[in-house]
């Protein structure tokens, strides 16, 4: 999982938005440049009698004060977007490393299943080699024979099935470390998932609110945007802009003042832009209220899940210890004469048919369990 995060190719493409968020934040707190404005005007023509006319200039300096008022917004827009940014990006390496710790167990469950698969294929093969002898002597039926090569083949296909499995999950463990998709990687034994019967869904729920970073992510942009909510309001009042200037007219008359600009909010009043900030805002909370309500359910189903997984292997946990003594007891009698191969390959076959099923809950256990630790957002024990 650790691996994913550092290499994995979307990860350092994504990782960029946070340059771009930090970048924002210092951008929302620089204030606007003033505007330099100027003009000039030559005598053209004059009354009769007029003379001496000089050349009329004018230059000013103009500043938006109401900028002022909102920089405080906007730089809350921007820090609350920053950390929304960072957030979502965190949960992403959370996934990303999640499926990648999936995929792994994955992977060598499967590789143990398709050992156990190609043995349960070999003994099938063997029983029906031994059918197929009592077929020729005639102590088999045909409909004997015919049991014996449909579990054969059954067996072969399973065998294939798990083989082609675990390469579609080495290709896609490659994929998230960035690697070739015939690079080998060589993966440890799965760990022992140890999942208790029943777990307490509601207190992993209300770990995942605090734990969860997609959620502080929804709350971190619903912020940004009650910011902008705010932002909103304020365009509904008068925009004030100064400024200081310096002329003379063509008599020579110098001049020195100042202006005020103000915009009048009796048409817009920027209802549009509040009313458009506020749906948003509703929007978002909407999304976070069903944000948490797939999380509560995910939770739910996945530690019910692992329950009946736990009490399923459980009961298959009893049943092997009997199964395996008896398969030493005839490999025993077969190496004496005194059991034949026919009854000793089937009850070598039945226990590697319950072995393959221990193996396939040992793999949904380690992949559910891995699947509810990603739900919750941090490891089931701390």
């Amino acid at each position: 999982g650790v691996i994913a995060v550092l290499v994995n190719p979307e990860l350092k493409a994504l990782r960029q938005q946070e340059q771009v968020a930090r970048a924002q934040v210092f951008a929302a707190g620089l204030l606007p440049d003033p505007q330099l404005s100027g003009g000039l005007d030559f005598p053209a023509g004059a009354p009769a009698g007029v003379t001496g006319l000089l050349n009329a200039y004018n230059a000013s300096v103009n500043w938006a004060v109401a900028a002022l008022v909102t920089r405080p917004a906007n730089i809350a827009v921007a820090r609350a977007h920053e950390e929304q940014v960072r957030d979502d990006i965190a949960w992403r390496e959370w996934l990303v490393a999640g499926q990648a710790r999936l995929l792994a167990r994955r992977v060598a469950c499967l590789a143990l299943q398709a050992t156990a698969a190609r043995e349960a294929a070999a003994v099938a093969g063997q029983l029906l080699e031994v059918t197929n002898r009592n077929l020729k002597r005639g102590d088999a039926t045909i409909a004997e024979f015919g049991v014996r090569q449909a579990a054969y083949l059954d067996a072969q296909d399973r065998a294939l099935a798990l083989s082609r499995q675990r390469e579609r999950a080495r290709q896609e463990l490659n994929r998230i470390l960035g690697l070739a998709p015939a690079q080998p990687v060589a993966v440890a034994p799965p760990p022992v998932a140890v999942v208790a019967a029943r777990l307490d869904s509601a207190g992993l729920f209300d770990r995942a609110e605090n734990a969860r970073l997609d959620l502080a992510a929804l709350r971190a942009g619903y912020a940004s945007q009650e910011a902008r909510v705010s932002r909103a309001v304020l365009g509904q009042y008068p925009a004030l802009n100064l400024g200081v200037g310096r002329g003379r007219d063509t008599g020579g008359v110098v001049t020195i003042g100042f202006s005020v600009a103000l915009d009048l909010p009796i048409l817009d009043r920027n209802r549009g832009a509040i009313a458009v900030a506020e749906a948003t805002r509703d929007q978002l909370w909407a999304e976070y209220a069903n944000r948490l309500h797939q999380t509560r359910a995910d939770i739910a189903r996945l530690a019910a899940d692992l329950g009946e997984i736990a009490r399923e292997s459980a009961a298959l946990e009893r049943e092997l210890p009997g199964l395996a003594r008896a398969e030493r007891i005839l490999r025993a009698g077969l190496a004496t004469g005194d059991v034949t191969r026919l009854d000793y390959e089937a009850v070598r076959a039945g226990l590697l048919d319950k072995e393959l099923k221990r193996l396939g809950l040992a793999q949904a256990a380690g992949e559910q369990q891995v699947a509810l630790e990603v739900a919750v957002g941090e490891p089931l024990t701390r």
